[in-house]
């Protein structure tokens, strides 16, 4: 029986060889993802096949998309394509809070860029609040779960205005609170504090401004960790110093056009 065991051995080996080869190109799409080299880091991921590996694919493509790339049309491609990994990634772990959470995003890319309109016509911004709430469910402490259903609340009201309000049941009140609470969850987390920070200055208003400015100097203040968080803190800086100037007219097309607004 002994040759049993060697074959059981060798059997187990095998088995044991994709899987340590999957995390190795796991670890590495990760530490391209954290270098700023997010093309790479997709193709990476996409390649594992699994849906943690689509779901960080996802990430790198709006992360590429939304950072990177200037030209309107590479920016949608990527988005389209974030959008398409994270389908895969829901359709391969329908249990994962992150995989709902990287097709909300994607799908609230693809809308900002495609237009309200055409995203409205298309049931984008629905379907994203659906994958939204099955996040909550599945996560209901998670602090990017609450960041997106703020993200989601504050681009309606502002793309849609009351009518938007009225269709969808967006507010800005609710918007603020899910930011809010998604950082009473995790309150230093550069990313969603820029986001929200950003977005509080494309509504506009002294409130608003005031409260963006807090978040400014907080994202400003803290050491990057990774490539992302870099590029955010470069452009808080911008945003800040038109803040500090006495300049929120400037500031506020700023924070335009990193929500994709600027036309």
């Amino acid at each position: 029986m002994r040759w049993v065991s060697l074959l059981l051995i060798l059997v187990l080996a095998q088995l044991a060889q994709p899987a340590a080869a999957m995390w190795s190109d796991l670890d590495a799409a990760r530490a391209a993802f954290d270098d700023g080299a997010f093309s790479r880091a997709a193709g990476v991921a996409r390649e594992i096949g699994t849906a943690e590996g689509y779901t960080l694919a996802a990430h790198a493509e709006m992360a590429r998309g939304d950072l990177i790339e200037e030209k309107d049309k590479v920016r949608l491609e990527c988005y389209r394509t974030a959008l398409a990994d994270a389908r895969k990634a829901v359709a391969g772990a329908p249990d994962s809070p992150e995989a709902h959470l990287a097709l909300a995003i994607a799908l609230g890319f693809v809308a900002r860029s495609e237009g309200g309109l055409e995203a409205h016509m298309q049931g984008l911004g629905e379907e994203a609040r659906k994958h939204i709430d099955i996040a909550l469910k599945l996560a209901p402490d998670s602090p990017w779960a609450h960041a997106a259903l703020g993200g989601w609340n504050l681009q309606i009201a502002y793309a849609g205005g009351s009518i938007g309000e009225a269709i969808y049941g967006a507010s800005v009140k609710a918007g603020q609170q899910a930011y809010e609470r998604a950082l009473s969850i995790d309150p230093g987390n550069i990313s969603i504090a820029y986001q929200y920070a950003v977005q509080l200055l494309g509504l506009d208003g002294d409130a608003h401004r005031r409260r963006a400015a807090e978040l400014l100097d907080m994202v400003v203040a803290r050491r990057p960790a990774n490539a992302m968080e870099r590029l955010l803190g470069q452009s808080a800086v911008n945003l800040k110093q038109a803040l500090d100037q006495g300049r929120p007219e400037k500031a506020m097309q700023l924070a335009e056009a990193r929500l994709g607004r600027a036309r």
